[in-house]
This record gives structure tokens, sequence and C-alpha cells, in this order.
């Protein structure tokens, strides 16, 4: 709860300078150009995540295995990152003409030198994590995302003309983040937990592998799931259809990233450090509904507010962004909870079991998009519509197979599971009423800004009677947990002190 804490409180702050950052940026760039930068980034992480192998997850899930695997570690993840980085860069220009967008090739280079310096910093925040050191993560991480919505912003508005302006701006961002976060990492851990030279085995190396390469590919399709999207929402319609579904997604998707997969990060050392699987079991359930609490309103009330917030923050160059972002919510809601699954059959050592899963979720949200965007029924939505529908389903189907094998290798029953999901599902339902009814009360009597505020505000308002009404167990439950954690620091800091 209290690695929890830091983490999300350390990440939502960044995240708000990092929305507004976003939002400022598209004042400066187009939806081509948003777009075509975002392909290129795609391309270049999707190059990291396969050469992953699964050895920063290897890090965090044994912690005991020595200072001997993280150097292993180390070598092996920064020498396979190379190798695909090299692979990715030499096949820019045809990987362009794949997505549709034929100038991604001019930011790759840059953005792969950004790579290669945060490869470095990810072995030591693993470490980080590792060590349950959650405070320092998350400070560094928003030092970093910070970094990156000044210098991106800061250029862009700047840099009309010049080299450094336009999608470049974003690329020497990159940079800018991956140095400012190796060099604050690399003060805060230990050189010799990851650093010190040791001789390359085939045993120890064979140990990494074998744990590591079914996570590979779980992670990687993770990742695919996220972001192939894009690469086939480009392929449909173009790069700039696909600048403005990125936006969409990221600002829909706001909630799962910076709770939910933070709250992942903070749950496979504490379910790792869990000596019995009752324990873990009932620390799962715990989690699930905890997650649903704070990722659901999150979710549903950033979609209710979608018109008032785009009427206040961009322009008409991003026109039709609004319904895309009322239809991706729901994907931001259901997300999470594929994570706490997999951090539990992480630590359960059940590597090919995420292995299938993931790699199913991204079949069918690269195969879903396809056929719905290509073949839906115009008369209903447009083919973009349809495309983030095939997402929103994906996303679901995905946690309701993590349940099922749940049900089938841990004996906890899929109606347990459901219930401790539905209760705070059903405290948004007065939310999401208020503040759509109150949107079209005053669409056009009051400023975009001043509905925005007064939509939050009012959603907050309606929310917190809501869940202690309809979902009082689990409400009182986090209450309990926040009081339990904020005592238990504070007498940490009195023994300290005396």
């Amino acid at each position: 709860m209290r690695g929890a804490a830091w983490t999300v409180l350390t990440s939502v702050s960044s995240r708000t300078v990092g929305l507004a950052g976003t939002l400022l940026l598209t004042r400066f760039l187009d939806p081509d150009t948003y777009g075509e930068v975002s392909l290129a980034a795609i391309v270049i992480t999707t190059a990291t995540t396969f050469s992953n192998c699964g050895l920063s997850q290897y890090l965090v899930s044994k912690p005991d295995a020595g200072r001997a695997a993280a150097f292993h570690a180390t070598f092996y993840f920064t020498l396979l990152g190379l190798v695909a980085l090299g692979v990715v860069l030499a096949l820019g220009r045809p990987i362009g003409v794949l997505v549709n967008a034929t100038g991604i090739d001019r930011y790759l280079p840059g953005l792969a030198f950004a790579a290669v310096l945060e490869r470095v910093g990810t072995v030591q925040d693993r470490i980080l994590v590792r060590d349950m050191r959650f405070r320092a993560v998350g400070l560094l991480r928003s030092v970093g995302e910070v970094v990156f919505s000044g210098v991106s912003v800061t250029l862009a508005a700047t840099g009309a003309g010049a080299w450094w302006g336009g999608g470049n701006a974003v690329v020497v961002a990159s940079i800018a983040r991956s140095v400012v976060r190796l060099v604050t990492l690399s003060t805060v851990t230990p050189r010799r937990e990851w650093l010190e030279p040791c001789r390359i085995t085939w045993t120890k190396t064979r140990e990494l592998f074998a744990f590591g390469l079914p996570m590979s590919v779980a992670t990687l399709a993770g990742f695919g799931s996220r972001r192939w999207d894009n690469l086939v929402f480009s392929h449909h319609f173009g790069q700039g259809a696909a600048g403005i579904y990125n936006l969409a997604y990221n600002l829909a998707d706001i909630p799962a990233t910076q709770i939910g997969e933070t709250i992942g990060d903070v749950l496979v050392p504490s379910f790792a450090k869990m000596e019995s699987g009752a324990r873990r079991k009932s620390a799962l359930m715990l989690s699930l509904r905890q997650m649903m609490l704070l990722i659901a309103p999150l979710a549903f009330g950033l979609g209710a507010v979608a018109p008032a917030l785009t009427a206040t923050f961009l322009d008409r160059r991003w026109a039709g962004i609004e319904t895309e972002m009322v239809i991706l919510s729901v994907l931001s809601a259901v997300r999470p909870l594929g994570w706490i699954g997999s951090s539990y059959l992480q630590v359960e050592n059940r590597p090919r079991a995420i292995m299938i899963l993931e790699s199913l979720k991204t079949v069918t949200v690269v195969l879903g998009m396809h056929l719905l965007a290509g073949w839906a029924p115009r008369s209903i939505a447009t083919g973009e519509h349809w495309a983030c529908v095939a997402v929103g389903l994906a996303f679901g189907l995905n946690t309701l197979s993590y349940m099922g094998l749940l049900r089938k290798k841990d004996g906890i029953p899929l109606r347990a599971q459901l219930a401790e999901l539905a209760p705070p599902v059903l405290a948004c339902g007065p939310m999401v009423l208020a503040v759509v009814a109150f949107e079209h009360a005053f669409a056009g009597a009051a400023a975009p800004g001043v509905r925005l505020a007064a939509e939050v505000v009012l959603g907050g308002l309606v929310f917190v009677p809501s869940a202690l009404v309809l979902a009082p167990r689990t409400a009182r439950e986090f209450l309990g947990l926040l009081a339990t954690a904020v005592q238990r620091r504070r007498g940490e800091a009195e023994a300290a002190v005396s």
C-alpha cells in the first residue's frame, strides 16, 4: 500500500505535467507530424522490447539471485538491445512503407540513441524495484517525464523552420529524458549491484533465459497489444488519422498507465516476499477490488468529460478525437486487471501462461482492429470508431482469460472475482450520469474550460458518496489501508527521531 502510494503519487504528478505538455505540443505539431514521430517511436520501442528477453523481469522476480545474475542481465540486456536497434535502423524505410508513413526513418537514429541510454538505466530501475525502493523509483521516473515535457514543448514552440523543430523536438526531448534518467539512477543505485564484472557462465545464462524468454514473449505481446494497433490504424487510415488515434489512446489510457501500471510494479516484489500461497491469494483478491475502485472512476470519468476536455485544449485539426476517447476509456478500466493477474502468475513462476495469454491478446487487438476497420458496417459507426471498439473488446477478453486461468489453476471462482469488481463499477454510474447531464445542459452556455472544471468537481462530489453506498466494503477497506499506512509511516518517523 505504501509502495503503491509513492509510485502513484509521483506518477500522477509527473503525468499531470506530461499531459499538459502533450496538449501544448498539439498546438505546434499537426496530426501528420505527431503521428509520424509517434509511429517512429513505436518501431524503436518494439525493437527494444523484442530484445528484452525477460531479463529485467528476472531481476525483480528473483530478488535473491545475487550480483552475478544482475551483471549477466546487464551484459545481455545491453548487447541484445544494440543488435535489435541496428536491425531496425537498417530496415527503417521498408517499415515506413508498410505502415503508410514513409518519413519515419529520419527520426529513427535519434530515438535509437535515446533507447540505448534508456536500456542501461532500466537495469538500475529494476534493481531499485527489486529492493522495494519505490520512493526513489517514482521520483526519478517523474523527473524524466518532466524533462521530456519541458524540452519537447520548448523546442516545438521555438523551432519553427529550425532543425530542432517539428518532430525532432520529440526526438531531442527523448534523448534528454534518457540522459537525465541514466545520470540520476546511477547516483542512487549501488554500482556493485549491476556493474561489478563477473565471469559469464553458461549455467547462469541458461537460468536467465529459461525464465526470461517466455516472459520476453509475454512482454513483447503486451507492448504489441498497446502499440501495434497504431501501425494497423496508420495502414488503414493514414498517419494523420493515426496521430489523432494515438493522442486519444494516450489520453484515455492515463488512469491505466499512470496508476494501474505503477501498482503493477509494486505488486511483483510484494507478492514475491509473501511466504504462503494463501496469503498471496488473499492479496490478489484485495488488489483486484482496490484497483477497480481506483481506476474505474478515473477511466469512465475521463470518458464523460472528453467533450469538454478536447474543446478546452485542442483545435479543429484534432476534430473527432473526443468520440475515440469515449470508446477507448473502456480499455483503461479493464487493462490493469490483466497486470494484476500477470504479476501474480509471474511470482507463481508461470511465465508460459503469461506468454500465451499476452500473445492471444495481441493477436486479438491487431486482427480485430484490421477486421472491424475494414469490414464493419459504416451505417453504425465509422471505420476509425470500429477500430477503437476492437481494442476495448480485446482487453476485456484478456481480463476474462486471466480470471479463467486463476479459476482453473488456483481454485479462485470466477464469480468471486467478478463480485470483487462489480461494486466499484456500479458506483461509477451516478457519476457518469451527472457529468453527461451537466455537459448537455451547459454545452452552449459556458466556456469549455469552465465546463471541464465544473464536471471534474461534480464527478468527484458524486462518486465519493456513491462508492460508500454502492461499494461500502471496498471503499472502507481502502480508507483503512490508507490510515494504517499513514500511521505506520508516522511510527517509523518517530522511532527514527527518538
